[in-house]
């Protein structure tokens, strides 16, 4: 029997009364019209946060544009055109800093004309930008590249050759290496992420084909050494051009890995972010932390809580959202949301806090680079206090007449309770009103609000009080 109060809302509880984990977004380039996106963050030693991004003038014209701020992302610089370029395409920007507090800037240079791009390097030494170095040099159709710095100060340079293997540089003592593929046998092979640990050695994950099937790739390589063996550690999923996959490392320094799974369980129309981590001798089972996500990214804090981060579908626009596990629960808060778009997640952290840069738009060839901010002991102290949803089941799973959504709630708080399809469409609404501690159980009968039997397939739960939410698939089967 369900128990608690029965005064039903006709509004939703403000969100402005839910205290806030993240700071309120702050607008990068809100002087620059036009499209920004593709934004990356670093931060130097002495604490000051540099930010590229991408700024578009024309289809086949964008700029990289670069700000900085001291104070911990309050403030930014007036951003500034680094890269000069008077009417060619550049993507995908990074940066990072070395311990000399020098900027290195990479990026896809001509993505206009696939046949003919390369992969550039700026640096920054404090006065003035060099000249572009080609990195890539010969090997045109070169693109998606990342970079990451060890703390030797080796940089490394990696990007995709011809749509196929992966190929890096590194760069040490003002000299460069040769260029070298690594797994040549895979055929395909795009490094998604890569992470160093306190040994210099590498971690990566990519996405690539084995057997005619695609996967999530897990490689590493052993500092001025060897690479090792690459493992599948996905069931075949086509990460496609909006796929997702990052890779951080515990204090152990064994790897956790969030990645999209397109073809989980359900068929190729389901997204799902998974979780999986290696403990030092074999990967875990992919866990399921939500349906319906791309873009995903991951970072362990230092207290080694594991923070995911995706974007999702709303009836009408995009939500940000943060996951933690509590409670064996991975629950969810809205960092931000819109009525159009938002994405491409920069995702960064220091001993105290977290810190992300997005690209978010309310129209149609307009957006700004958004940055916010989460202090891990605060923000985790705030979780605890905002934490109301203990446990959820459903049952049967899937079912052909009749689930029983189950759930517990520790605090008196608004609920809502929806279904909603795979496109973000709100089907029904379970619960919306004021709701006192206690065991709750929904009845749903699979039918729509408009009281229209729905079709077979996978729907989403939706449990949310202010910004936060815990989403569970379950499916409807005639």
């Amino acid at each position: 029997m369900t128990k608690g109060l029965k005064i039903v809302f006709l509004i939703l509880f403000p969100i402005g009364l839910f205290s806030q984990t993240w700071t309120d977004p702050i607008n990068i380039s809100p002087n620059l019209p036009g499209l920004d996106n593709q934004p990356d963050l670093c931060i130097d030693k002495n604490g000051t946060m540099h930010c590229v991004f991408t700024h578009k003038l024309e289809s086949n014209w964008r700029k990289i544009y670069y700000s900085n701020s001291t104070n911990n992302g309050a403030t930014w610089t007036t951003p500034e055109d680094i890269s000069l370029n008077p009417d060619i395409s550049l993507m995908n920007p990074h940066i990072i800093a070395d311990t000399n507090n020098i900027l290195y800037v990479t990026y896809d240079y001509n993505t206009g004309n696939p046949a003919m791009t390369l992969i550039h390097l700026k640096t920054f030494d404090g006065n003035q930008w060099s000249e572009p170095y080609v990195v890539s040099e010969g090997m045109y159709n070169s693109d998606h590249n990342k970079l990451c710095i060890d703390n030797n100060n080796r940089i490394y340079v990696f990007w995709g050759y011809q749509n196929h293997w992966t190929n890096y540089r590194y760069y040490k003592d003002e000299l460069w290496s040769d260029i070298i593929s690594p797994y040549p046998e895979l055929g395909v092979l795009e490094t998604m992420s890569l992470v160093v640990d306190a040994d210099n050695n590498l971690h990566c994950i990519g996405w690539g084909f084995y057997n005619n099937s695609p996967y999530v790739i897990y490689f590493s390589y052993i500092y001025d050494n060897t690479w090792t063996d690459w493992a599948l550690i996905s069931p075949p999923t086509n990460l496609g051009s909006v796929g997702g996959a990052d890779i951080d490392i515990f204090t152990t320094q064994l790897p956790a890995i969030a990645y999209r799974q397109k073809t989980y369980e359900t068929g190729p129309n389901n997204d799902s972010t998974m979780y999986i981590f290696f403990n030092g001798s074999i990967w875990s089972e992919p866990e399921l932390v939500v349906n319906d996500p791309y873009e995903q990214t991951i970072t362990i804090d230092p207290y080694n809580r594991v923070n995911i981060l995706d974007r999702e579908k709303l009836e009408t626009g995009m939500k940000l959202v943060h996951y933690q596990k509590i409670n064996d629960i991975w629950q969810g808060y809205i960092v931000d949301n819109t009525i159009f778009y938002l994405g491409t997640i920069s995702l960064l952290k220091t001993a105290q806090k977290l810190y992300i840069a997005y690209y978010w738009s309310n129209e149609e060839g307009e957006g700004d680079i958004r940055f916010s901010s989460y202090d891990i002991v605060t923000g985790q102290k705030e979780l605890d206090k905002q934490n109301v949803i203990r446990e959820v089941n459903i049952y049967p799973n899937p079912f052909k007449t009749k689930t029983t959504v189950e759930f517990t709630i520790n605090k008196q708080r608004y609920i809502d309770i929806s279904i909603y399809d795979l496109n973000g469409k709100h089907i029904k609404t379970l619960m919306n009103e004021y709701t006192n501690p206690g065991e709750y159980r929904l009845i749903w009968n699979g039918k729509g609000k408009n009281g229209r039997e729905v079709n077979n397939g996978l729907y989403l739960v939706r449990l949310q009080s202010g910004r936060n939410i815990v989403t569970k698939p379950v499916e409807y089967v005639k």
